[in-house]
């Protein structure tokens, strides 16, 4: 306590008010003693006789010598620990400081106390410390400087989020930048670059969001394109070219799906024109079943029994003809079992009958033995 109240390197670093305790003790004492003295006094010399007023007046003497004592003697008080306050407060900075500066062995300096954390809790004990000993006009200065810090410190903080592209939380700073500071023309200026700044990020969102779409209907991922699109519409509602989106994706997957039907109906056409029916017929099914209300597919379910019958007439002379050449080549039995199956699939067919009149002949000389 001794170190605290004016002993050692930390009280030496603060004005130290002892001799001015003293003088108010020294004070508030003479007061009380020079008050009871002048009643001892004045009781044992002034005559009884002396007016009532006499006597008054020296009550009124007394209690202003008693207060003026009470005074000095409180203000002395009031001094000594306003300095004990003040050298305490330097030690506890003191110390923290030098705690933190040393790091433990095998660890880190965060690992003790984070530096923001450190330098936030010595800031407020200087501040603590630095308040004890102004007076009023300079602590009136003082809070109007550190005012004026927090208003820039949270001003680059709102800038560092849009920077940083975190929209919500700048915009929650920002109004709390509005309501502490309400005439500052900062607010204005950091909503224009907020807004801005949203812009920009629109922009080049529906961009990346438009290509990817792009490249989606490219590739004919109609779905992919269409989920996109409405995600993007859904972010940006007010921005027309994102709420357009859903319905250009819709009326290009229609053009696609047009284009898509009007090129198998030409390739049906084409393989018609040169008879090769069992193509046509697999591209009229496929037409048909991927696209059945088209107008194409209109038009060929009129003509589907025609090129099922003219496939399947392309199909028996193709087995015909490879039945006769497993026979000049001597495979019998793949040409009797060819031949055999062409019976069982289209038994009423001419190729059938032709077959029939055959097979014995057929089978003798497959090695088939007759059961």
């Amino acid at each position: 306590m001794t170190r605290l109240l004016g002993g050692g390197q930390i009280g030496s670093e603060l004005p130290r008010p002892q001799w001015t305790v003293a003088l108010l003790w020294v004070l508030g004492l003479l007061l009380w003693l020079a008050s009871a003295g002048n009643l001892v006094a004045s009781a044992l010399l002034v005559p009884p006789e002396t007016p009532p007023h006499f006597w008054i007046a020296q009550v009124i003497v007394l209690v202003g010598g008693l207060v003026g004592g009470a005074l000095a003697i409180g203000m002395a008080l009031l001094a000594k620990y306003s300095f004990s306050a003040a050298v305490s407060a330097k030690l506890v900075e003191r110390m923290l400081r030098e705690t933190v500066q040393k790091k433990p062995e095998g660890g880190s300096f965060s690992s003790e106390m984070g530096s923001a954390a450190h330098a936030e809790v010595v800031s407020l004990l200087s501040e603590i410390m630095e308040n004890t000993l102004l007076d009023d006009s300079e602590k009136a200065a003082k809070r109007q400087l550190a005012k004026k810090h927090r208003q820039q410190a949270l001003h680059r903080e709102i800038e560092a989020l849009i920077k940083a592209g975190k929209y919500r939380e700048a915009h929650e700073r920002l109004e709390e930048f509005r309501l502490r500071y309400p005439e500052d023309r900062a607010v204005a200026e950091l909503e224009a670059q907020l807004s801005e700044s949203l812009r920009q990020h629109e922009q080049g969102q529906i961009a990346s969001v438009s290509e990817q779409v792009r490249r989606y209907m490219g590739l004919g991922l109609w779905d992919r394109a269409m989920e996109m699109a409405r995600g993007l519409a859904e972010q940006f509602p007010e921005n027309p070219e994102a709420s357009q989106l859903p319905e250009t994706v819709r009326l290009e997957q229609l053009a696609g799906r047009r284009q898509e039907q009007q090129r198998l109906y030409r390739e049906i056409e084409h393989v018609v024109a040169r008879k090769h029916w069992r193509q046509a017929l697999r591209a009229a099914e496929t037409l048909v079943e991927n696209h059945p209300d088209s107008p194409e597919a209109g038009l060929l379910r009129d003509q589907m029994e025609e090129l099922r019958r003219n496939s399947a007439i392309a199909e028996r002379k193709e087995w015909e003809t490879r039945i006769a050449e497993h026979v000049q080549t001597g495979r019998h039995r793949e040409a009797y079992a060819l031949a055999i199956e062409l019976m069982e699939k289209y038994p009423d067919s001419p190729q059938a009958d032709e077959i029939r009149k055959r097979l014995d002949q057929l089978k003798a000389r497959a090695g088939v033995v007759a059961k």
